[in-house]
């Protein structure tokens, strides 16, 4: 079984409207088949296909108009919704880095003022934080990663260097929604040490916020980004109609 299956129905309808959005199956404008039709196509419930549609119109692609029904708001999101998810592991390959987990670390700590803030828990309640170092012969980046207590990740070796994303989709934890923001940063002695550069070295600091379906956060993560060897790209293509 794929990991895409194993993902609630709803979310994989989502998945598959989001698709045909994308590719303009519906365009722009149009409106979508009532639930009744697609609870049909898809052989699912009403309130499956409600679900599905509530998320696409939190993600801005479907727009619900009360006794008319529901269209698609734009086949693409505007630009400020743009966010670039991969993982760092995704990141590093397609930028052609040579690219190891030099050293990582995972343990359970207690939530300070601004964690409880982001998470909506209690000062001093449990998170499980992992600590990465990754690069090549000089360190790239340095990750420091928060999720909620109730995600276990295992103090083995493979698991901590590999992709924490793959890792928690085998445990059925996936991610609907990420919000991310990008900043030039002066490092702190700490990050000096860390990434192994000096005091004039510009870093990039990334901000992730990773929700699940449901629009709860589950992670936290900060990235500090050597500027001697990494920079951000992304890429956004429209098609014309």
């Amino acid at each position: 079984m794929t990991n895409k299956k194993k993902q609630p129905f709803y979310i994989q309808i989502r998945d598959d409207m989001k698709e045909k959005i994308e590719n303009y199956y519906w365009k722009e404008g149009e409106m979508i088949p009532p639930e009744v039709e697609l609870a049909e196509i898809y052989d699912v419930s009403r309130v499956t296909i409600r679900s599905a549609i509530s998320l696409l119109v939190k993600e801005h692609y479907l727009e619900r108009v009360a006794g008319y029904g529901t269209t698609v708001l734009r086949n693409k999101p505007d630009l400020q919704n743009f966010t670039l998810v991969s993982s760092s592991t995704n990141e590093m390959k397609e930028m052609g880095l040579p690219f190891n987990t030099l050293s990582a670390e995972v343990k359970v700590v207690g939530a300070t003022p601004y964690l409880a803030k982001v998470f909506g828990i209690n000062t001093s309640d449990e998170l499980v934080n992992l600590k990465r170092t990754r690069g090549s012969e000089k360190p790239i980046l340095f990750s420091d990663t928060y999720l909620l207590s109730n995600i276990k990740i295992p103090n083995d070796d493979e698991i901590l260097k590999g992709s924490l994303y793959e890792y928690l989709s085998t445990k059925n934890i996936f991610f609907s929604k990420f919000d991310e923001y990008v900043s030039a940063v002066v490092p702190t002695e700490e990050l000096k040490k860390i990434l192994d550069i000096e005091a004039e070295t510009p870093i990039l600091k990334r901000k992730r916020f990773s929700y699940n379906e449901k629009d709860r956060i589950i992670e936290y993560t900060e990235t500090f980004y050597n500027g001697n060897f990494y920079e951000y790209r992304t890429s956004i293509n429209y098609r014309k109609k």
